[in-house]
């Protein structure tokens, strides 16, 4: 039903920008639209990331997902809740975050959700114990923590929430390791390597 892709450049890229647009800017109005002239969201984290895109059937976008690891600026929730890293005991080489999760309105169901998270958890998790990606930041809501968690992704919290891009956010951590475990019907094998 659902295809995941990398969204390197070009027409697919653009496609994830205004997708984005249409949900960040039009339908929950966390960024005002005259800021975004050319109908894309983008930030400064868009050239230190990888971005992917959950095509529907008809090959338009259902879903995005940004993947930011190795950034010379740092981390969106990193900067945003003044994380201290060292501190919490992280090397920021083996770190990475999962930003810009978005699902098309009518893919919203509990069927369609499902599927769209679980092709975004076995390629991203993949992909970050691939690249040695120990740790992953996010900036979640609370309810958007709760459904991640039902649906496989066992962040936790790791700090006091605050109001970030208009509603109250936590910034929370998972580990790569225990991603896999929690899901070894999604990652056969990998979790004794």
């Amino acid at each position: 039903m659902f295809s995941f892709l990398a969204a390197k450049d070009g027409e697919l890229l653009t496609k994830v920008y205004r997708f984005r647009y249409a949900i960040a800017c039009e339908e929950l109005g966390v960024y005002k639209k005259e800021d975004l002239p050319d109908g894309l969201e983008k930030d400064e984290y868009d050239n230190c990331c990888e971005h992917f895109a959950v095509l529907d059937e008809s090959g338009e976008v259902a879903a995005s997902i940004r993947f930011v690891h190795h950034s010379p600026i740092g981390y969106p929730t990193q900067n945003a809740f003044d994380l201290n890293l060292k501190k919490m005991g992280l090397n920021e080489d083996n770190v990475g975050e999962l930003s810009r999760i978005f699902i098309r309105a009518d893919c919203r169901g509990m069927k369609e959700s499902r599927e769209i998270f679980r092709l975004m958890k076995k390629n991203i998790f993949m992909h970050a114990f691939n690249l040695g990606v120990e740790f992953t930041l996010g900036s979640v809501e609370k309810r958007f923590y709760l459904l991640l968690r039902r649906f496989g992704f066992p962040y936790e919290i790791i700090g006091d929430g605050k109001v970030y891009a208009k509603k109250e956010r936590f910034p929370v951590l998972l580990s790569t390791k225990k991603c896999i475990e929690a899901n070894k019907n999604l990652f056969d094998g990998l979790e004794n390597r």
